[in-house]
């Protein structure tokens, strides 16, 4: 074997390990995508999980102060019918008593 031989086998060589460092590296890269892909999913997860929890306590929140406006709603509703039925039921039996004494009176 001469030297252009030798040098030629060499240099075949270091093209070769050149490539075989280069998809090396680029494995470790698309590797470390892959773990930053991961870490990222896990981390945006932990966020939506979080959020979706605020929003419940929220809404459990929003839900209580309303059945609270509801009650206090309700109540003054109850107590203006019932002083309504009243004056209806007052002014019902007035009138009923005014026909009643203008018969007894026309008889």
């Amino acid at each position: 074997m001469n030297k252009k031989q030798l040098l030629k086998s060499f240099q075949d060589l270091k093209a070769e390990i050149e490539t075989l460092r280069k998809k090396h590296l680029v494995q470790g890269l698309v590797d470390k995508f892959h773990s930053e892909k991961k870490i990222l999913e896990k981390r945006i997860e932990k966020t939506v999980v979080d959020e979706v929890k605020k929003a419940k306590k929220f809404m459990n929140e929003q839900k209580s102060e309303l059945n609270k406006i509801q009650k206090k709603v309700e109540a003054i509703m109850s107590k203006k019918n019932k002083t309504s039925k009243k004056k209806v039921a007052k002014k019902a039996t007035t009138k009923v008593a005014k026909k009643v004494t203008k018969k007894t009176s026309k008889k």
